[in-house]
């Protein structure tokens, strides 16, 4: 035995015995005798101290979110505490050793956890304290030391009967062990209780089974149970997970379900001994670099910790975490999709441009000539490279070999070598945007500015054509000027609209096919504008809307047209109204909702238009996430309230949600005065809202005068970039540790319509000092600016034309927050709300700074109140309240349960305004905006108290404002909707 080794037995004895043998003196625990001095030394009280709290701090922020200075402080980060997932050890070891100096097990290979520490490596591996530590962590980071035990943990909660879309029984029904699976496994399933709805009945877990009801459950619970199979099969998290730690299970949340010599053990092994393991990419060679080279970077730098991207934590991209040696096809394939789909950006070469590339790069890269080539500000830091790092090791396409090297590529270089495969795989659905090859421009030509703004666009704006302009692509994807001669116009085959002979064109949009186009025109001031189509060449134009007479003195417009990511349908703003036109509340012009349709081809069928807004005032310019979810300008009008602010919807018409710029000032900002207004967006109209490639939101931002408009001509304002995932804006906010999510370029110049570039510009419309509008490519970390043409004109609203791989429509599920669907036993004119904690919800329908939750103000709630928010009447409406029009009719109230929650049943179709009360039916709180409800929607609407700082914390800050009250929790994944109410009777206010 070494010196090394010998240390190591002696210091786990002295452990073991100062816990089993004596009682810790009156105020001196373990902890503080033998951690304590430890954490104080290497993370608390060196020069910069990291991991304490400044005392003066009103946020109360540590480094990392993490205060060693106390026992209870710590314990608030159990998630760094201990091992989870791939990760045989903790994050706080992992950290305190620095990069490179633990190992973790993937692919049947070792390999370096390359997870950096901004302090440096703080602890030697071998040392005593390293011991010590090492020792504390694997018995559970007690106070006392002392290992807890791990009982077998009872389920609670019905089981799910619900199937993913897609699923096919065939092969599972058809598999040799299916018949034994079916007597012997699925009876320990449903003994043990795993298919509880806090288990293995929640979607969101990873070993997601169902009732088993059904050929098909069993169908679907055999698939799952295999993927979790192993070679050899005693290495099996099937088998090894639910095994009691004291025989060598791997630890379980649910406690120790069996011995190594029951029953169940045995039953297990047998079927997955027959069964054998699921081979997860097959020939697809996207899906196997995935899993050989892509799966174990996002492990190795650190990606997968529990309050990094796990399913457990408060953000978007939750990875599934594995296990220690193991990766199941589940946690591989929805790994892979969720990655390739929704954080990447395929259609572009540069992995630079896609989310999850730009979020773990260097934001100032001072070896990098172009800062538009640097990330953009993420929590985690740029874990796919270093400062230190070579300019050869840099995070740039141009850094990697030109033949991918496993043993020496770069984390960059190998996600980079993924987006080349998987481009190659597809290359029929995407653009060739090499050097030479050809690039063109859609946009809009005009002989006089725009002065309309987005929501007059009733006023007729003539002397336009819808133009495309061709040029090429640089080794960068950035695109050579472009001379005006080499513009042509698209309407010379469209009927009525005759080339610059003052048709008013509005919004262009390009299809993912990279061949149809979409746009809003009318022909003269008596025409209503409408939706056409074009190819990219001038052909098979056509007017999907057909043109009808006015109703009540206003025009039916259809406009602001958007391709959904598949390509099978046009989301467009109509004033059709649901069932006749009527005027906004706030400035009486034409109102607007959003509305669908089916396009084939050419052709649209308007036998299925479908109105899926259905608000008083106006909401305009849909735009798609990379998601599928549909965002929009939505005008919102309550007594002494205007803001024009982005929303977003799910395609199943379910989950009105807040996006951004809810507020120019919020209120709740100052405890000692919560009616105090703090500054927040800082504008009270945010417009042309779009999210980017880098999942950035780009959007047009805006002052309104006394009358509700915007202050800036044409729709234009200041050019901002939102990042969503960092939480709520507060302008003028820089204390330590916030992040601003909001970053405004040149506030000074007026910009309109703006979209991603593949070299990571903005091609954005841009009217500089007075002078005429035109297209420029603004670099975002910079605000430098070229024309993209080489001869002024007045130019606007252009799209880059390229083809991208069809993108899947958001459908609501059971999920987190807000999670739901339509619910087949309502009728289309009804809805189902459940609240798990009201007064909850209500600090985030009322405030949207992350400096504490107003939750106090709410405590005295009792009852919760609706209101129908009426709409203009027909004929000329004009303002009886404060500015605005409003006839609100009481739809009733419902009595909260004795846990804040209720479950409400609510009218589809129509805004509603929800009012918060006390026991004697004051109003605590009214809601300044309309929600609404799809039909037959059934959804949970918001977070319990308990888990708020766990599951939203991380965006929208804690309840009680100190940074770390923000936490990661496994109770996350199923406790977050449960209530007295969840499945009770929805009860109708009265």
């Amino acid at each position: 035995m070494t010196i090394m080794e010998l240390r190591r037995v002696f210091l786990l004895g002295a452990v073991l015995w100062v816990t089993a043998c004596s009682d810790s003196p009156p105020g001196r625990t373990f902890f503080e005798r033998n951690i304590q001095p430890i954490l104080e030394q290497k993370c608390a009280g060196n020069t910069s101290g990291c991991h304490a709290v400044n005392a003066n701090d009103p946020f109360q922020f540590a480094a990392g979110n993490l205060d060693v200075t106390s026992f209870d402080s710590i314990q608030k980060r159990r998630d760094l505490l201990a091992p989870f997932g791939a990760y045989p050890h903790s994050l706080f070891l992992i950290k305190a050793v620095g990069a490179g100096r633990l190992k973790m097990q993937y692919g049947g290979e070792f390999r370096d956890i390359d997870v950096d520490h901004v302090g440096g490596a703080i602890i030697d591996v071998g040392s005593d304290a390293y011991f010590a530590l090492q020792s504390w962590l694997d018995n559970g980071a007690t106070e006392n030391g002392l290992k807890p035990a791990t009982p077998a943990v009872a389920g609670s909660g019905d089981c799910s009967t619900s199937i993913p879309p897609g699923f096919d029984p065939t092969a599972s029904l058809a598999a040799a062990s299916f018949g034994q699976f079916r007597s012997t496994v699925q009876p320990v399933l449903v003994d043990k209780g795993c298919a509880a709805g806090n288990c293995h009945g929640a979607p969101q877990s990873d070993f997601y089974i169902t009732c088993g009801d059904t050929d098909e459950q069993l169908a679907f619970n055999f698939s799952q149970t295999q993927a979790f199979v192993n070679t050899p099969v005693d290495d099996s998290p099937l088998l090894r997970v639910p095994l009691a730690v004291a025989v060598g299970g791997r630890g379980h949340t649910g406690g120790d379900q069996f011995g190594i010599d029951s029953d169940e053990y045995a039953a297990f092994s047998a079927w997955a001994t027959a069964a054998g393991k699921i081979d997860f990419a097959g020939t697809d060679t996207g899906k196997q670099f995935f899993e050989t080279r892509v799966q174990p970077v996002l492990l190795m730098r650190g990606c997968s910790f529990q309050a990094c991207h796990s399913p457990q934590a408060g953000n978007d991209l939750k990875l599934r975490s594995g296990s220690v040696g193991f990766f199941s096809p589940v946690a591989l394939q929805k790994n892979y999709e969720l990655l390739k789909d929704e954080f990447m950006a395929m259609e572009f070469p540069d992995a630079r441009r896609a989310r999850a590339v730009a979020k773990t790069i260097l934001e100032d890269d001072a070896r990098v000539a172009d800062l538009s080539m640097g990330g953009i500000a993420h929590r985690g830091g740029p874990v796919l490279e270093s400062q230190g790092d070579a300019l050869a090791q840099s995070a740039q396409p141009a850094a990697c070999p030109p033949v991918y090297a496993p043993a020496t590529a770069t984390p960059f270089c190998t996600v980079q070598e993924w987006v080349r495969i998987e481009r190659a795989n597809h290359a029929a659905e995407v653009t060739n945007m090499d050097a030479g090859q050809t690039a063109r421009v859609v946009y809009v030509e005009r002989t006089s500015a725009p002065v309309a703004d987005r929501l007059a666009f009733d006023t007729f704006q003539g002397g336009s054509d819808l133009m495309v302009a061709t040029t090429t692509f640089t080794a960068t994807q950035a695109l050579d000027p472009i001379a005006s001669a080499s513009a042509t116009s698209l309407l010379g085959g469209c009927a009525g609209l005759v080339p610059g002979a003052g048709a008013d064109i509005q919004a262009p949009d390009v299809a993912n096919d990279g061949n149809r186009i979409t746009f809003a025109a009318r022909t003269s001031a008596s025409d209503p504008l409408g939706v056409w189509v074009v190819d990219i060449n001038g052909g098979n134009c056509a007017r999907l809307t057909p043109a009808v007479a006015d109703v009540g003195g206003i025009k039916v417009h259809n406009f602001d047209p958007a391709w959904s990511p598949d390509g099978t349908h046009i989301v467009f703003a109509s004033t059709r109204g649901k069932t006749a036109p009527t005027r906004s509340r706030k400035r009486f012009l034409p109102q607007a909702d959003l509305w669908r349709v089916p396009v084939s081809g050419f052709t649209a069928d308007l036998s299925r238009v479908e109105q899926m807004t259905f608000l008083s005032n106006s909401e305009i310019a849909p735009q798609f996430m990379r998601d599928g979810r549909v965002t929009m300008t939505t005008e919102k009008a309550s007594d002494g309230f205007y803001q024009l602010s982005g929303r977003r919807l799910n395609w199943d018409l379910t989950d009105y949600h807040p996006l951004l710029g809810q507020r120019k000032d919020s209120p709740f900002g100052d405890p000692a005065d919560p009616a105090t207004l703090t500054p927040s967006i800082g504008y009270a109209a945010i417009m042309d809202i779009r999210e980017g490639s880098d999942g950035n939101f780009l959007m047009v931002m805006s002052d309104l005068d006394a009358a509700g408009a915007p202050t800036a001509a044409g729709g234009a304002g200041a050019l901002g970039l939102f990042n969503r995932s960092i939480g709520p804006f507060e302008a003028g906010r820089a204390d330590p540790g916030y992040l601003p999510s909001v970053k405004v370029l040149d506030p000074a110049q007026a910009y309109r319509h703006p979209v991603s570039l593949p070299d990571g510009r903005i091609l954005v419309s841009r009217a500089a000092s007075g002078a005429n509008f035109d297209l420029v490519m603004v670099n975002p970390r910079t605000g430098d600016v070229d024309n993209l043409f080489t001869s002024g004109a007045i130019r606007v609203d252009a799209e880059l034309v390229y083809k991208y791989p069809a993108r899947p429509l958001y459908i609501n599920r059971r999920q987190l927050v807000f999670g739901g669907g339509t619910d087949a036993s309502l009728s289309p004119a009804e809805a189902v709300i459940h609240f798990p904690d009201v007064p909850m919800v209500f600090t985030l329908l009322t405030s949207n700074l992350r400096r504490g939750r107003p939750l106090e103000a709410f405590q005295a709630a009792r009852y919760l109140a609706f209101y129908g928010e009426g709409m203009c009447p027909a004929g000329p409406c004009s303002a009886n309240t404060n500015g605005i029009y409003q006839s609100r009719t009481s739809l009733g109230r419902v009595r909260l349960e004795a846990d804040g929650s209720a479950r409400v049943k609510v009218p589809s179709g129509t805004g509603v305004v929800m009012e918060l009360q006390d026991g004697d039916g004051n109003a605590l709180q009214t809601m300044t905006e309309e929600h609404q409800l799809g039909p037959g929607e059934s959804i949970s609407l918001g977070i319990r108290e308990e888990l708020f700082d766990a599951v939203c914390g991380g965006c929208h800050g804690s309840i009680s404002g100190s940074e770390l009250d923000v936490v990661v929790t496994p109770d996350a994944l199923t406790g977050a909707s449960a209530s007295l109410s969840q499945y009770a009777a929805p009860v109708a206010p009265n």
